[in-house]
């Protein structure tokens, strides 16, 4: 999906789950993804809040009863710049995309298979880490008791010369879709314009071949961030808005 098909304007249909908030305002929606440890008051609500214009309260579990922990809401929509219309509504929290299975490295097994054996800690990168050659590294657990080391490089040849040696049998490496300077340049320029874009996290993921992207996650998607993040390689930035289009 291009990041420009996230982009919705005014009267368009949209998505968004939260917290419930009843308070002497009306009702509102906490679109709030990162969590601080402090305990709230009951009514609190995040600067990351919408309107709700239209809810069926009486639908929601407990949304007139003090709680510290609101009830979860998920609701379909026209957007009205700052609240939503509400014409669908449900409880039931959906289900997220599942987090990568870091299980089957991405190699063929060696002859016998994986090694039964935990990784060691003190492995020796010889400079490939921090001179950007290994992009990424990640622990594979094929079973219990398995562990393998992929990693994602600029250099097979480089990686494979000096970590084998160190890991019979528990090693894997990949050429890597993107360079660690990429990553990098990404990160950049979404901590420039965190305010501007209302990011509320971004940082680094690895996908199931241990593949690195980069992913952020903004309120919205606006024009501008759109227009930049589709300029960028294929699979490069994952976005994950708390609105989105339906």
């Amino acid at each position: 999906m291009a990041a420009r098909d996230l982009v919705f304007e005014v009267g368009d249909r949209v998505r968004a789950g939260g917290q419930y908030i009843a308070g002497p305002d009306g009702d509102w929606l906490d679109l709030a993804r990162v969590h601080d440890l402090i305990a709230k008051p009951p009514g609190w609500k995040s600067d990351r809040s919408i309107r709700l214009i239209g809810a069926d309260v009486g639908a929601i579990p407990n949304a007139d009863a003090p709680s510290l922990v609101p009830p979860y809401v998920w609701v379909v929509g026209p957007w009205r710049d700052g609240s939503i219309e509400v014409e669908e509504q449900s409880t039931n929290i959906p289900v997220r995309e599942r987090r990568a299975d870091w299980t089957d490295p991405p190699c063929p097994s060696p002859p016998g298979g994986w090694r039964h054996k935990a990784l060691a800690f003190d492995l020796d990168y010889g400079g490939l880490d921090s001179s950007g050659v290994v992009v990424t590294r990640t622990i594979f657990r094929p079973s219990a008791d398995q562990e393998v080391l992929v990693i994602a490089a600029t250099d097979i040849d480089a990686v494979t010369q000096q970590m084998s040696p160190q890991l019979p049998n528990q090693f894997c490496v990949v050429p890597s879709r993107f360079t660690r300077a990429q990553l990098d340049e990404v990160r950049d320029v979404l901590l420039a314009h965190w305010r501007e874009w209302r990011l509320e996290s971004c940082g680094n993921g690895v996908d199931p071949q241990a593949q690195p992207f980069a992913m952020a996650q903004p309120f919205r998607v606006t024009p501008d961030l759109a227009e930049w993040a589709d300029t960028l390689p294929a699979g490069l930035l994952r976005l994950n808005p708390a609105i989105e289009p339906a």
